[in-house]
């Protein structure tokens, strides 16, 4: 069951479940950034110091989203690994 406030006579019943399925892809990559970056409080005070900290968080974590792939692929061993 899902509950919503878009008005039902311009969406029609799998438009608004595309769209809650569509949120809750987002909010997955969120909660996966946030695990990534290991975010918490930011160490500075000051709000120059802290963007830069979060930016930094934030581009560790999309950089490591995007190496995971290729890291599955490499084998310590000297062989491919099968999947």
């Amino acid at each position: 069951m899902v509950f919503t406030t878009f008005p039902a006579e311009t969406y029609s019943e799998k438009e608004i479940l595309e769209w809650y399925r569509l949120h809750w892809q987002v909010e997955l990559i969120f909660k996966r950034f946030k695990s990534l970056a290991q975010r918490g409080h930011p160490p500075k005070m000051d709000e120059e110091s802290a963007q830069a900290w979060l930016y930094g968080k934030l581009m560790m974590a999309l950089l490591t989203e995007k190496i995971i792939p290729h890291a599955r692929t490499v084998s310590p061993w000297g062989y491919a690994l099968q999947t």
